[in-house]
């Protein structure tokens, strides 16, 4: 009787770790594309009120490293596909950009 609950409070503490693991995985993710769509708007957001470009966003990076807080959105310009322009966008300021321009 007693090895059973020691197996049974094991089986219980691994599934609970299982599923602590997948939970904060989907959480990451989902964080991480919450911040890629916040930064996409304000890259258009951005583009449309300062430099009067409608941009169409096609890659939205999160840096790493000695970047990390920033995320690079590129892009380009909807009436002149050939001009590419690339907005790096502060995320641990609230979301502000930093640098844009052409790529």
């Amino acid at each position: 009787m007693e090895k059973s609950k020691k197996k049974n409070i094991i089986i219980l503490i691994i599934a609970a770790i299982i599923i602590l693991t997948i939970g904060s995985t989907a959480a990451f993710i989902h964080n991480r594309n919450v911040s890629k769509d916040n930064a996409a708007e304000v890259a258009i957001q951005h583009m449309k009120k300062e430099e009067n470009i409608d941009f169409v966003v096609t890659d939205v990076k999160i840096e790493s490293l000695e970047r990390k807080g920033f995320i690079t959105v590129r892009g380009y310009n909807k009436n002149d596909k050939q001009k590419k322009l690339v907005v790096v966008v502060n995320k641990i300021q609230n979301y502000i950009v930093d640098y844009s321009g052409k790529e």
